[in-house]
């Protein structure tokens, strides 16, 4: 027991130390993705490739990427990661010994082929890591590392940057400043220069969309930290949606095109910001029904709030069927009027909180 209490020391320093380079994205170098012959001075990953492992700014970064790079360096060990579309493929990869772990969901069953070789560590999140039932040592020293660091503070900032939403509520609270709103600033500083936008703004609609998380999924297959949907990124050229910087620059380039649309109709610049978020997330051609549905009402079709509160006559009948030219008939709009305010709301705290110059006006 005072051997293990040692080693259970031992395994806190060290991650401490190889956890805090960790917490940001860039922390080290990218891994090369191969298959490496299992010795005991060094260990194989299988692991899923997009969700829990991919490739940021140059460097290789997930959740389960960096916890297991985390354990290979306390353990002293060189750790290869063999990148699999599909973890099915991983199951024959750990039977026969070609890997030494596989980075599984706790609702991931074990296949009942394997089911008496095949062994998954205790869980973290919804996480494991399955190893083969011979391999004694492995899982011992795995499940002690992984008992001794998800109790630690360090562990919870990476279980942040990668999962929860980041709440400057208390700087609110506390009446003080920060300069950083997510791990992902630089990139979205670097996009918001091709909107023209104040990059708190963007974070505001990355933080609607996802709470920047990069590995979120909505039931409609939009993916990622601005919730992009594969169709609309291949329009861009863009593929990986969880590697933040494509998933962002999609966003951007997308929200780039519809405000081109607004802005061309002559819009004032508040409401350009306002019809571009309305459209982002219920659709160009949705909006546009909105646009003209208001028209036919002799309102002011220019103006987002007059527009939104028109809306909610599109979900009744009796007027949808008065007019031919709705592409997609009713609307109730809730979620989208909502949406708008929900960003904005958000931006507005971004700018009492997040001290950056100068302040954008429209929003004032």
């Amino acid at each position: 027991m005072r051997t293990a209490a040692k080693t259970a020391i031992s395994i806190a320093v060290i991650f401490l130390a190889g956890c805090v380079l960790r917490i940001w994205e860039g922390a080290r170098p990218a891994f090369t993705v191969t298959s490496l012959t299992p010795a005991r001075d060094s260990l194989t990953a299988c692991i899923n490739i997009r969700s829990g492992m991919y490739t940021s700014r140059g460097f290789m970064t997930g959740f389960q990427y960096t916890m297991l790079t985390g354990m290979a360096d306390t353990l002293g060990l060189d750790i290869g990661f063999s990148g699999v579309y599909d973890r099915k493929d991983c199951w024959q990869m750990l039977s026969d010994s070609l890997v030494d772990i596989v980075a599984v969901n706790v609702s991931d069953t074990v296949p009942d082929r394997y089911a008496d070789e095949i062994v998954t560590t205790m869980p973290f999140m919804d996480y494991a890591w399955a190893v083969r039932k011979s391999d004694h040592s492995l899982l011992w020293n795995l499940n002690l590392w992984l008992g001794t660091v998800t109790g630690m503070p360090e562990y919870g900032l990476m279980v942040s940057r990668f999962f929860r939403s980041y709440s400057l509520r208390p700087y609110l609270e506390a009446g003080t400043m920060t300069d950083r709103i997510s791990p992902y600033d630089e990139i979205v500083k670097a996009n918001s220069i091709l909107l023209g936008w104040d990059w708190r703004l963007l974070s505001a609609v990355i933080f609607k969309e996802s709470r920047f998380s990069v590995g979120a999924r909505s039931r409609r297959g939009a993916v990622g930290l601005m919730q992009v949907m594969r169709s609309t990124a291949a329009v861009y050229g863009i593929t990986d949606l969880f590697n933040p910087e494509n998933n962002i620059k999609a966003g951007t380039m997308h929200l780039r095109q519809i405000e081109r649309r607004y802005q061309k109709m002559g819009f004032d610049s508040v409401n350009v910001v306002k019809f571009t978020l309305a459209a982002y997330n219920a659709g160009e051609s949705r909006i546009e029904d909105c646009i003209n549905f208001t028209l036919d009402q002799g309102r002011d079709f220019t103006d987002w709030e007059t527009v939104a509160a028109t809306i909610p006559m599109m979900a009744e009948q009796e007027y949808v069927e008065e007019v031919d030219f709705l592409r997609h008939g009713r609307f109730r709009g809730r979620e989208t009027v909502q949406y708008v305010r929900d960003v904005l709301s958000k931006y507005e705290e971004y700018l009492t909180v997040v001290d950056t110059s100068p302040p954008w006006e429209w929003v004032r």
